[in-house]
């Protein structure tokens, strides 16, 4: 569940919608918390206790607003990036992301031409490892040609901090790029 702000353009029905089944205002009224309702509707009004017709006549009428609580209605599937960071010949670094939805990723992936000179440390999910031991694996094991790499990992809430904390065991400067793909639900 999450909270939605709704105002006069999610009213834009016709009146027969309003005076008739009521089935658009049902469904945005079916949150079980009190409702907050701002500008000339001012105040709290708990749940079940409003003519939902005349509410959404005031709402339309007086450009107000309301918070109303909903479910997740969509789920999709996107690739969560990481920056791309400069790492010194055998130096780590901590590289961090920040989802702004709630996200729970699948599958990771570094571009081969660098997966063979970076050894993974950690991934977390806040401050939760997704590794079950403190050994490095293999970069190469999160190559985009690599297979039956399902994670299944922790969902990231909407700004946790997502990180990964990756090492160059080459001679040379790595730039490094990786990503996660999850479903992403709002």
């Amino acid at each position: 569940m999450f909270d939605d702000i709704i105002g006069a353009a999610d009213f834009a029905f016709g009146a027969e919608d309003i005076v008739g089944g009521y089935s658009e205002l049902d469904a945005l009224f079916s949150g079980s918390g009190p409702m907050i309702v701002t500008g000339a509707n001012a105040g709290l009004v708990p749940d079940g206790s409003v003519n939902k017709g005349q509410l959404a006549q005031q709402l339309m009428a007086r450009n107000s607003a309301m918070v109303v609580q909903r479910g997740v209605t969509k789920a999709r599937e996107f690739p969560l990036g990481f920056p791309t960071t400069a790492i010194a010949a055998t130096a780590t670094a901590n590289v961090q992301t920040q989802p702004q939805v709630p996200f729970r990723g699948r599958r990771m992936t570094i571009p081969s031409d660098i997966a063979g000179s970076i050894l993974v440390n950690d991934l977390k999910i806040g401050n939760a490892s997704m590794f079950p031991n403190s050994n490095p694996v293999p970069g190469r094991m999160f190559s985009e040609l690599a297979v039956g790499i399902d994670l299944n990992l922790d969902t990231a809430q909407i700004s946790q901090v997502v990180s990964l904390n990756v090492t160059n065991t080459s001679g040379g400067a790595v730039t490094f790029n990786a990503a996660i793909i999850g479903t992403v639900v709002y």
